[in-house]
């Protein structure tokens, strides 16, 4: 049986694609209506503003970032093991996920104060779990790094960047994609 998506959830998925083309400034609410198939007023039964529809994409975005990371490092035991997870984690979210993962990354500067405080607590709490990944593999594996929360953020760009590249009918997997990432990195973080 088919998942039925609520109305609120279909103007977020079509925020997201506005957001995304025509950036959040650019983009306005009669046209994101239209978009999302309502009346220009029936927005505001669902949201108050677009600041919080921004908001919500990003904030859900990232909890659902959070948890599904989480899950997925789930029954790993070794640094390694887990850093394989996440570095899968990353790429295939934000290929499968793009427009979400877009305004999460680039609109961050369109969020009023309180809304950006929120959505950067998140962001860190999802940073955090890789740096204590990279944290744990220096001191109990050896790892060659010297700063975790550089090495973290370095990740975290290299793997979001995929999305901007990557093709389905291309000569990799998104599993080969990211299999050739871990080699890299792990490359330059284990001992030789």
């Amino acid at each position: 049986m088919a998942e039925t998506i609520s109305r609120r959830e279909i103007i977020l998925q079509e925020a997201a694609h506005l957001f995304r083309e025509k950036g959040y400034p650019g983009a306005n609410l009669r046209e994101l209506a239209r978009r999302a198939g309502i009346q220009g007023g029936s927005i505001y039964h669902h949201f108050s503003s677009k600041q919080e529809i921004l908001f919500q994409l990003m904030d859900q975005t990232m909890t659902d970032m959070i948890e599904r990371l989480s899950e997925r490092l789930s029954g790993a035991s070794t640094p390694l093991e887990k850093l394989q997870r996440t570095v899968h984690f990353h790429i295939e979210y934000h290929v499968t996920g793009p427009d979400q993962t877009y305004i999460t990354d680039d609109e961050l500067r369109n969020l009023e104060p309180e809304n950006y405080l929120r959505v950067v607590a998140k962001r860190d709490r999802y940073q955090r779990i890789i740096e204590d990944i990279l944290s744990t593999g220096k001191k109990g594996e050896n790892w060659q790094l010297d700063e975790p929360k550089l090495y973290t953020r370095a990740l975290i760009k290299m793997c979001a960047g995929v999305a901007t590249w990557f093709k389905p009918e291309g000569p990799l997997s998104i599993t080969q994609v990211a299999d050739a990432y871990v080699k890299l990195l792990c490359n330059g973080l284990c001992p030789r």
